[in-house]
């Protein structure tokens, strides 16, 4: 039986290191992505499946950044434009006290929209910016 962990640290949202294009990037306050895969079952004699096909993998992402940081992307995109940055991959890194620190990177990332969001009462302007991606590599 493992005994409780006391004063221990948990990944935080607080220690993760986010760069794109080879930047960190501190105007991030969100970074979302997963990996799909199809999977079926094929069907034979009986009403059991009698085994299971597997398709592709999808990789759905997205990042919300502050106005700031979006305008310094745009100042170097071509044509000041989001959607016609190359394909770049997004590195994003947990780090803990007492845990080894862990990398995931998003590979291929495009951006899919170029635009703002913001309205009366807003302390800060800040937009979700979804992704392509091809993939997601962990490494530990």
């Amino acid at each position: 039986m493992a005994l409780p962990l006391v004063n221990g640290n948990a990944y935080t949202y607080a220690k993760v290191i986010c760069t794109i294009l080879g930047l960190p990037i501190a105007g991030i306050t969100e970074v979302s992505y997963n990996t799909k895969q199809e999977k079926t079952d094929n069907y034979g004699a009986g009403t059991n499946p009698v085994n299971r096909s597997h398709g592709r993998k999808m990789t759905e992402a997205s990042i919300t950044l502050f106005m700031e940081e979006i305008e310094a992307i745009r100042s170097v995109a071509p044509n000041r434009d989001l959607l016609d940055i190359p394909a770049f991959d997004i590195t994003v890194t947990f780090v803990s006290g007492t845990n080894a620190p862990v990398t995931h990177v998003i590979k291929n990332c495009e951006f899919l929209e170029d635009g703002n969001d913001m309205k009366t009462g807003d302390a800060a302007i800040s937009f979700k910016l979804p992704l392509i991606a091809s993939h997601v590599v962990k490494k530990a």
